[in-house]
């Protein structure tokens, strides 16, 4: 039997492809975090460098091959541009639970369906085919854009952890934490595919509608 949350896994959209993270990502994911707002509330910043960028990819890439991350690169369907990262987190395979985490996008990239997109293929990647219990999210409690992306994806605010983690000026984060149970996804895919039907104006060039997310390449079972 294939464990569960392992590449590679290619998730397909009409705007974005997710693909396995690998280091020749690194001088798109620079260009992509070249504003500095990008990098502003992350824990494990992309830096300000090209050598920055490969060592958050070595870290992101050493941690999936402890099997407990499995990092993807955002690729702009209409270019093939690497413009963020994202990916599965904390995977507890004996609890059936998993963090969607990880992630920034291209500034360029903010309000419009980019993010949403994505986090719809990792939630219905994560409930219909690694069929999971529990998904978190998580962010930092001073960013506000963050937590207000996240609340419209209709999850669950669950919690603040106080002071639980360190940020990289040496001040301590608390952390939001939000959760979707697989009895709430039905509830929480229709209205992502509602959102997701709009258009998006000033759009790249779309691809073919989406289909279910699965592994392989190009969504491919």
């Amino acid at each position: 039997m294939v464990e569960s949350f392992r590449t590679p896994i290619t998730l397909t959209g009409r705007w974005v492809r997710l693909v396995p993270l690998e280091e020749s990502h690194a001088p798109g994911l620079r260009a992509a975090a070249r504003d500095p707002e990008v990098r502003r509330f992350l824990l494990h910043s992309p830096g300000e460098t090209l050598e920055e960028m490969r060592s958050l990819i070595a870290m992101r890439l050493a941690l999936q091959g402890d099997g407990v991350e499995l990092p993807f690169a955002t690729l702009l369907r209409a270019d093939d541009r690497p413009i963020g990262m994202t990916g599965y987190r904390q995977i507890d395979r004996p609890n059936h639970s998993v963090e969607v985490g990880g992630t920034w996008l291209d500034s360029a990239f903010w309000r419009t369906p980019v993010n949403t997109e994505s986090k719809f293929l990792l939630l219905r990647h994560a409930f219909e085919t690694e069929k999971v219990h529990r998904v978190m999210l998580q962010t930092d409690v001073l960013n506000e854009r963050s937590q207000r992306a996240i609340a419209r994806l209709g999850v669950v605010r669950e919690a603040l952890f106080r002071d639980d983690k360190i940020r990289p000026d040496g001040s301590f984060r608390s952390s939001v934490i939000y959760g979707i149970l697989v009895s709430e996804w039905p509830r929480v895919k229709d209205a992502l595919e509602r959102s997701l039907a709009r258009d998006w104006q000033g759009a790249p060039k779309p691809g073919p509608l989406a289909r279910a997310a699965s592994t392989g390449p190009e969504g491919s079972r």
